[in-house]
């Protein structure tokens, strides 16, 4: 069996990815009781993090904030690698599972204005994860499934700017040469699960 996997999820909000990362971690745990696995996500609650959350409740324009989120994301993420990340994946039998990673850095970033290829250089350094899964499903959908949540919307969580961040996600598999599964997220959820099991599989 393969060890110490570094996998990501990351696509719209409403797109599932909670719901799919606890059942990844479920059946990876029946799987093989041997193994240790974390699941942490990105912002974390660093200082950074925390500055970058603030931003997204307080502003309400998502054309706002671009640079400034993308430099507090950058430094999260460098305290979430060095921190958390690698000192975990030096254990034996390790996998982390991570909820959002650069990809919504150059995905939401770049829908605010900043210029791609800037992004991608600030986040090029990164440590690359084995796999990683975009959740893909139309803005339409994504934003209804938030809104029947019913919780304080970011300010992200608007159609116009959700629609555009789809395209973005999309165009990740053009822009990085790793490895990305599109998955199609608008189906059933254990549909879903079975194609991420799947690659999963694949990888052990």
């Amino acid at each position: 069996m393969a060890k110490n996997l570094f996998i990501v999820f990351d696509g719209l909000d409403g797109s599932g990815k909670g719901e799919m990362i606890k059942r990844l971690q479920d059946y990876l745990v029946k799987k093989d009781k041997s193994l240790n696995i974390l699941v942490t996500k990105e912002p974390t609650d660093s200082q950074f993090g925390k500055e970058a959350k603030d931003i997204l409740k307080k502003e309400k324009d998502p054309k706002t904030g671009a640079e400034k989120c993308l430099e507090l994301f950058t430094q999260d993420r460098q305290e979430h690698i060095v921190n958390i990340i690698e000192p975990f994946l030096k254990k034996d039998n390790s996998i982390v599972i991570c909820d959002r990673y650069y990809y919504s850095t150059i995905a939401f970033q770049h829908t605010q204005g900043v210029d791609v290829e800037k992004i991608i250089l600030e986040n090029i350094e990164f440590k690359t994860p084995d796999i990683v899964f975009i959740l893909d499903l139309p803005a339409k959908i994504a934003w209804e499934r938030i809104q029947k949540r019913g919780l304080q919307t970011e300010k992200f969580e608007n159609i116009k700017f959700m629609e555009k961040l789809r395209k973005n996600f999309l165009n990740l598999t053009k822009e990085l040469d790793e490895n990305i599964k599109i998955i199609d997220a608008s189906k059933s959820e254990d549909e879903v699960f079975k194609e991420i099991k799947k690659e999963i599989d694949k990888l052990l």
